[in-house]
């Protein structure tokens, strides 16, 4: 009987829908050994985050800025943000008519110029956005 029981995969679950996108983010943060991963809405309102020890509001508010290439760099430039930028990956995703950044925050000390892309990790968490809220 017991072969014939479909393997679970997630080790939590959740009915909310919050907590379920947290423990999502959560999950894939924990896999990648990641600082933080930061989910925000178009204006940079935090979605969802796990990790980040507090700053989650602060990134989120600048992540539609970093996902602009050419206001990315100025941001760096500038020296407004305090994240180098090796530590960080960001990426658009859009579920419906609904558009999503999602940011992997790596260490600082672990990060370098090769090692940023972090598109997996983000494809996997587009992925498991667009799974949860379609149900």
């Amino acid at each position: 009987m017991l072969g014939l029981m479909a393997f679970e995969r997630r080790r939590r679950r959740s009915g909310s829908l919050p907590e379920a996108l947290r423990l999502q983010l959560e999950a894939c943060r924990e896999d990648e050994g990641l600082a933080a991963i930061v989910v925000a809405d178009e204006l940079g309102f935090c979605v969802a985050h796990s990790g980040g020890g507090g700053n989650h509001d602060e990134l989120a508010a600048w992540l539609p800025m970093l996902a602009d290439p050419e206001q990315s760099e100025s941001l760096h430039d500038e020296g407004v943000l305090h994240t180098p930028r090796a530590a960080l990956a960001v990426t658009t995703f859009s579920i419906g008519s609904t558009r999503l950044h999602a940011c992997a925050v790596r260490e600082p000390s672990a990060a370098t110029e090769a090692d940023a892309g972090g598109d997996e990790v983000l494809a996997r968490v587009a992925s498991g956005f667009a799974r949860l809220l379609a149900q």
